[in-house]
């Protein structure tokens, strides 16, 4: 008989062993004080590197995309709308802690450690799985 949890837990390493060749950095964040004030870093929570891969959407998904055919308005066209520039996934067995919305992810090159890009977590839809797919869009800001 086939154990799935075993033969899911297996499949998601395999996938993280072929595609999760990029390093990353999360950057906990908490809110501050004030409702308009900038997130700054958690000292609650502590910031982990890991291996993982990252897809941007194709060109044909920018702002502004739409299928004609199905949509009938402006309102339609918006809602169609990606909500987030790119998709980091990755194994999340050997994390620390879980990653927040709001949470900053940083790219990093494997060879010299110099920045790539920083992302703002949009979404972090949980499946049931260990393989994470956290929705990002880039930022700036530093916590």
């Amino acid at each position: 008989m086939i154990d799935w949890n075993e033969a899911s837990a297996a499949l998601e390493t395999t996938v993280a062993e072929v595609f999760d060749r990029e390093t990353f950095r999360v950057v906990p964040t908490a809110r501050r004080v004030g409702v308009n004030d900038t997130r700054m870093a958690d000292p609650g929570r502590v910031g982990f590197s890991f291996l993982g891969s990252i897809h941007f959407g194709p060109a044909a998904l920018a702002p502004g995309f739409s299928h004609p055919s199905m949509l009938s308005s402006d309102r339609d066209r918006a809602r169609e709308m990606p909500a987030h520039e790119a998709v980091v996934t990755a194994l999340s067995t050997d994390w620390p802690e879980p990653v927040k919305v709001e949470d900053q992810i940083v790219w990093l090159d494997p060879e010299t450690g110099v920045e790539r890009g920083r992302f703002l977590v949009a979404a972090n839809p949980v499946d049931g799985g260990k393989r994470l797919a956290l929705f990002v869009n880039r930022t700036k800001g530093r916590p």
